[in-house]
Order: C-alpha cells, then structure tokens, then sequence
C-alpha cells in the first residue's frame, strides 16, 4: 500500500477462547494454529503489513500472554496488544471498545481466526473503497449459513443489518457478512460514542449491534469478497478441511514489457488528484516499480490507469507491462448501478464510453510485482 490509501490502521480481534476448538486450542488460542505451515494469526499480520499498513492492533485475552511474547519479536514492531481481562464473558464488543480507544483515523477490522489469500487483504484495504465505511460480504445468504446478514439499496448503500440464527427463505436475497470490515473517520467517532454506551449495559453482545440500531446515523456500503478465497473455522473438522485448500497458489506472473503509452485504452475514468500524488512519488524515487496490466488483444488497461496517466503527463514513451488474456481474469463492478462484463469492457474502452471512476475491478491468479527498479531514463524513448 502507498500514501494514497488512507488505511493506516488495523484492528485484529484475537481475545476469544473458542470453547468448540477446545481439544485443539486448550494449550494456544484459535489463530495460534497454522495454515500451510504458517500460523494463522501471523500469516495476516504478514499480509497486512505488506500492505503497508504502519499500525497493527491486536486484542488479547485467553492465553494473552503467549500472544504477546510471539507479537514482541522485532519484525513486529508496528504491532501493539491490548489486554481483555474480560474476555470470557465480551463477545467482541468490549474488545472493539478497547481496539479503538487506540485509534483516531479510518481503520479496518479483521478476526484473528480468518484465513484468506493475499489480494482479498489488498482488495479491503485498497483505494477502492476510500471515504467509505464497509462491511465486506461473500455473496447472498444461503441455506447453509447463519451469523450476521445485511440487506442494501440499488447503490450498495447498506440499509439494514441483523445477526440471523438460522436461514430463512425471506433472507435469500440478503448479503451475508464476514468478520471483515472499514470504518472511515467520519463514522469512526460516532460509533465509538454509541459503542461504549452499549458496553456499558451489557458485554454480552457483538460490536455490530450499536451500528444495527444507529444505521441511519452510520452510512456505509458493502463489498463483496466472494470472487476471492476468504475461510472461517469454527470446529476442528472445519479446521482440518481447509488443510487441503491451497489458496496460496498462484501462477507465474509472466515476463515484464515494455508498451507504448499511445496504444493503450484506459477502462474508466480517473482521479486526477491521485494522478498528480502518484507522478510525484514516481519522481522522488526516480524509477518505475510497479507494471500495468494490460489484456493483450485489444491493449486495455485492466489494472493501473493512474500510472499510465502518469507516465503521460511525465511525457514517458513506454510503460512496464504485464500481459494477459482477458479469459484468465475475474471481473465484476464495483457499483451496483452499473452492469460489467468482459465483452462490455471492451466495447466500451473501444469505443472511449468508459465506466466512471473506480467500477471495474478484476482479479489475477498472479501477484503483481511491486518491486521493479526500472529508471525513468529507459521509458521516454
């Protein structure tokens, strides 16, 4: 993550004993055990610090104090505990309470125990969804699911929230939650005040409560994670089935090129503001490190409008690419009022009627290198 993302903090919840783990926890807390030979708590903290996130919060309470001699190791300087001698009776709300008395900013929220791939962590904590307070959902409620359901307008602004115990059929078209979510500044002092008036009556509740009753004083909107791998774990043989799920697997990135900056077709508008923050970074480090991404046949920006903007206005000949084949890429829209798919994609950058700003979003199955030292002097002719 660069300076023109505005989440600079996280909160990890990580307090909660898990009494349906128990024979697998009783030594360790739930995020204390391992994913891919990783453990589970630290595999997040990984990944969202190579983000670029410079605050990392992370509640403790049973067994906190083998959480905090882990979390003391140097590679964890950015990261700061704090205590929940009430764990056993809190549900999460009195661990939210805590968390955010220790931040003043936008932030985001993750549960300790989830496991999910790189670019969700990228996605929730990207530019996509600046000014916004998000709760992130992994599509409609099914039958198989219970826990907390939100319903939104035609905009994706949320208007009701519930914690359901059991599916029921008129909830079908709900969306349901995940332990993921974002909170901008503008919500942030509001929901503290309302939060800590709730945990004073009772700590036997979810920090989501004060937001259902308070949701027209809170606006929000969703995302939706489901395109990308995002799993929970409740009981052991839940546990014990993700360990034959290899969501770390991704293919080779490809060769890095060279593209003329006269021959690409950008897919939606752009922030010119961002552009402007971006050339000047760019400068500063006087090389290029991060490519584009741009689908081979008809030569679309699919990922990185800003930098090719940049490089024009840095009057730069060439740009670092990656190319792909748009039938290996996921797409979906990021605005619920505005349809996307690949064929309308193209004809809509062919024809120069893009989407507005941030509507198109595409996943990889590649990581995209961050770490190109290319000078400036090699792309202006």
């Amino acid at each position: 993550m660069d300076n023109l993302n505005e989440i600079n903090h996280v909160i990890i919840l990580a307090a909660g004993r898990s009494r349906r783990m128990e024979h697998l926890s009783k030594q360790n807390p739930k995020c204390l055990l391992k994913y891919n030979d990783e453990i589970i708590l630290l595999r997040l903290i990984r990944q969202i610090q190579e983000c670029g996130v410079k605050k990392i919060i992370v509640t403790t309470g049973y067994r906190h104090k083998k959480l905090e001699e882990l979390l003391c190791q140097e590679q964890y300087s950015g990261v700061e505990t704090v205590y929940n001698d009430l764990y056993e009776e809190d549900v999460n709300i009195y661990s939210m309470k805590l968390a955010l008395e220790r931040v003043e900013d936008s932030c985001a929220i993750f549960e300790a125990d989830a496991i999910m791939e790189d670019a969700m962590v990228k996605y929730v904590l990207g530019a996509d969804f600046n000014g916004k307070s998000v709760w992130f959902t992994r599509g409609c409620f099914k039958a198989s699911q219970y826990g907390g359901i939100l319903k939104a307008d035609s905009r994706r602004n949320v208007t009701a929230i519930k914690i359901q115990p059991v599916f029921e059929p008129k909830y079908k078209s709900w969306h349901k939650l995940t332990g993921v979510m974002r909170i901008h500044k503008n919500e942030l002092n509001p929901f503290k005040m309302i939060l800590e008036e709730y945990a004073k009556s009772t700590i036997k509740q979810y920090y989501l409560m004060p937001w259902i009753d308070h949701i027209s004083d809170l606006p929000s909107i969703y995302g939706d994670i489901s395109p990308y791998s995002y799993y929970t774990f409740n009981k052991p043989e839940e546990y014990y089935q993700l360990q034959s799920i290899n969501i770390d697997e991704v293919q080779p990135a490809g060769e890095v090129c060279y593209v003329d900056t006269d021959k690409l077709y950008g897919i939606e508008e752009f922030d010119s503001e961002r552009v402007d923050i971006l050339m000047k970074k760019i400068k500063s480090e006087k090389m290029w490190t991060v490519p584009i991404i741009v689908e081979k046949n008809n030569m679309l920006v699919l990922d990185g409008q800003h930098r090719l903007e940049s490089a024009k206005r840095m009057n730069l000949k060439k740009i670092p690419a990656l190319l792909v084949d748009y039938k290996d890429v996921n797409v979906w829209s990021l605005r619920a009022e505005e349809k996307v798919s690949k064929k309308m994609v193209i004809e809509r950058a062919l024809s120069y009627n893009i989407y507005p700003y941030k509507t198109v979003k595409h996943k990889f199955l590649f990581h995209v290198p961050d770490n190109l030292k290319i000078q400036l002097s090699e792309l202006i002719s």
